[in-house]
């Protein structure tokens, strides 16, 4: 059975994109399906972007044009449910409206 917090088995999940049109106001990125094991953040646009798990605009992170990074959910624990986004969680990027490029965000859970 997938995605159970003692499975020791990666598997990748379909990678949420935006892509333009942006409009400098948040857009839903997608929906997780899977309780995520390591979650690869990219900014693969040429412009400052705010990233969230919620539609405001304070409660994230910035993101400069280029920059990834990597959530390791699992931290060592053993338990993909010791920390991190559950399966439901909405992301959200915000990019200025003369972006170009595309903002992703790579989802790998247990299996």
């Amino acid at each position: 059975m997938a995605n159970l917090p003692t499975n020791q088995n990666l598997v990748f999940d379909t990678e949420l994109t935006l892509s333009p049109t942006f409009t400098n106001v948040p857009q839903l990125l997608g929906i997780l399906q899977n309780n995520p094991v390591i979650i690869l953040v990219k900014n693969q646009t040429n412009q400052t972007i705010f990233f969230a798990d919620n539609n405001g605009s304070t409660k994230g992170t910035t993101m400069v044009a280029g920059e990834s990074f990597v959530l390791d959910c699992r931290g060592n624990a053993g338990k993909a449910m010791n920390m991190g986004f559950g399966a439901g969680t909405a992301f959200y990027a915000t990019v200025p409206a003369a972006g170009t490029g595309s903002v992703k965000v790579g989802i790998l859970y247990a299996n």
